[in-house]
């Protein structure tokens, strides 16, 4: 046998792994961007949480700017620290959302909040006295 003929034997065998191979690495990438979309796509029409929802993401206050296929985005208002004050998105991968602590907020009761309705409130009360009613 002369060396062009074993390199063609051994390429006729070594061609089945290799295929093979190549196909299991495309499985699982496929495996892995169709478990990130099925997540995001559950936690998209979960009927509990919609965009612009505030909630209380791991202990911080937070929006749900946008959720997508594969990656969910919060706003976070930073407090403390060097970023004190700073708007920042958080970009969650949606595989993560399970193990993430996430709370909706229904009712605002900070301080800041409670003031401002109560002053309109004391306005609106203001102006009905006046007009009499």
């Amino acid at each position: 046998m002369s060396a062009g003929g074993v390199g063609l034997e051994l390429a006729e065998l070594a061609t089945p792994f290799i295929a093979a191979l190549v196909a299991l690495v495309v499985t699982l990438m496929f495996k892995d961007y169709a478990t990130k979309i099925a997540k995001g796509m559950a936690f998209k029409m979960n009927p509990a949480f919609k965009e612009g929802d505030k909630v209380i993401l791991d202990g911080e206050r937070a929006l749900i700017v946008k959720i997508g296929t594969t990656e969910t985005v919060f706003g976070i208002h930073k407090k403390g620290g060097e970023f004190d004050g700073d708007y920042i998105w958080r970009y969650v991968p949606n595989e993560r959302i399970p193990g993430l602590k996430i709370e909706k907020i229904i009712f605002d009761a900070t301080p800041e909040v409670n003031e401002r309705k109560i002053e309109q409130n004391g306005h609106k009360i203001d102006t009905l006295i006046k007009e009499g009613k």
